[in-house]
């Protein structure tokens, strides 16, 4: 029998609970298991866009593992859990750290080169731990990739960031690339100059200035701005910024005592990240609404 062979068995016992028969295998070829062990810790190329083959499969390994554990051979299980520096999510963590730091120096070639060599490290390893790391790895190339210049690139590798973020059930993870993306898409539009991007950047510009008004305190100032873009909006790339203006608008009134216009604006801007499923404007307005409702 091939390892192949005595891997796709034990799987099998596993999945079927034929506990006496897995158990029997891994007893009769214990010293086979332990030699190619390190192999079956790789994922098979055929099941690694099957999350669920994949949680399977480890969920097997980690059995079969235990099992040669009770059997005096700790091997397997410190190969998948091994302590120190022999720990590769520590070691890959380290190699994130570093790519960081050279993020955080303006060289961002230098920190992608980092990434992909990271990711040929974790290449064909499995695990929430390794899925995590891939997607950090996955936003800061975005990231470094915006900074180059590089704007369809940086989409590509967010759109992935976001992916897995959902995949994962990460929220904070979705709102932050949501909104990564979204910035992305409209540095992309504005780029190449199309009218779509020309509606965007004057829209951005002008809820800038408005958001420049009420940081210094001119609330009325910045309403009158933002009630100005909102009778040019209709029907343009800008749309997409309503839920900021609506909110802008909200804060205003709040700070200028006036809670149902407030309240009324607020709902507004909710209304319009939830439509354009912006979850983190939607956390953000939530939470507003609630500060309001307890003042009034």
């Amino acid at each position: 029998m091939t390892p192949n062979d005595l891997r796709d068995r034990l799987m099998t016992a596993h999945r079927d609970g034929d506990r006496q028969q897995f158990d029997k295998l891994c007893r009769r070829h214990a010293d086979t298991i332990v030699r190619v062990f390190n192999d079956w810790a790789v994922a098979p190329a055929e099941i690694r866009q099957d999350r669920q083959a994949v949680a399977a499969y480890i969920e097997a390994l980690a059995a079969i593992a235990q099992a040669l554990q009770a059997l005096g051979h700790p091997e397997p299980m410190a190969r998948l859990s091994p302590d120190g520096p022999a720990n590769p999510i520590r070691r890959w963590y380290y190699a994130y750290a570093r790519a960081e730091q050279l993020l955080h120096a303006g060289e961002y070639d230098a920190s992608s080169t980092e990434l992909h060599a990271l990711l040929a490290d974790m290449q064909g390893t499995i695990g929430p731990g390794v899925d995590d790391i891939r997607t950090k790895v996955a936003g800061m190339l975005g990231t470094n990739a915006l900074r180059l210049g590089r704007i369809d690139e940086a989409i590509v590798h967010t759109r992935e960031a976001l992916q897995r973020s959902h995949t994962a059930g990460d929220l904070e993870g979705v709102w932050i690339y949501t909104e990564n993306l979204d910035t992305l898409l409209v540095a992309q539009e504005i780029a190449a100059g199309t009218p779509a991007g020309t509606e965007l950047a004057h829209t951005r510009d002008r809820l800038a200035f408005a958001q420049d008004l009420s940081d210094a305190r001119r609330y009325t100032a910045s309403n009158e701005v933002l009630r100005e873009l909102l009778d040019t909006l209709r029907d343009t790339a800008g749309m997409r910024y309503l839920g900021k203006i609506y909110g802008l608008l909200g804060l205003n009134y709040f700070r200028s005592n006036d809670p149902a216009m407030a309240e009324h604006c607020t709902r507004l801007a909710l209304a319009q990240c939830r439509q354009r499923q912006d979850y983190a404007g939607e956390r953000i307005y939530t939470a507003n609404l609630a500060v309001i409702e307890q003042r009034r």
